[in-house]
């Protein structure tokens, strides 16, 4: 088995209420889930930055899956590379919607953006990079 991580970005093509993105994310994270996929959306109305862990074959299979998907186009791969264990192993879908009120704080969602950055997750550097870059560009 190959374990790599894929991280996307994406422009949502239609506004997303919150209900809708709790919905999506419990979709979400029972597939990825069953595919044993984990990892982390970051949502800032109307763009997403995508962090996926999994099997080489089954994150390219929803890769194809993620790019037909209707709900937002200028689905962009900005890094994919072979990793020797997951940054995101402990949960299935990590998701922050990031906005001027603080997240709901609920099974799902996280608060990467609103911690320290000394408490980030260990990743990859490249990986580490790019989360460091869009929370700083969003936050500043």
């Amino acid at each position: 088995m190959s374990l790599y991580c894929v991280v996307y970005t994406s422009v949502a093509s239609q506004k997303w209420s919150d209900d809708d993105l709790r919905e999506l994310l419990k979709r979400a994270r029972a597939k990825n889930e069953r595919l044993n996929v984990t990892g982390m959306l970051l949502y800032l109305d109307p763009f997403s930055l995508q962090v996926l862990e999994g099997e080489e074959t089954v994150l390219d299979q929803l890769f194809n899956t993620i790019k037909q998907d209707a709900r937002h186009y200028k689905v962009s791969v900005i890094y994919k590379k072979p990793i020797s264990e997951r940054s995101f192993g402990d949960w299935t879908m990590g998701f922050n919607k990031i906005s001027d009120q603080t997240p709901d704080v609920q099974e799902g969602f996280n608060d990467f953006l609103q911690r320290p950055m000394a408490e980030l997750p260990n990743l990859s550097s490249e990986v580490d990079d790019l989360l460091r870059l869009f929370r700083h560009e969003i936050l500043f």
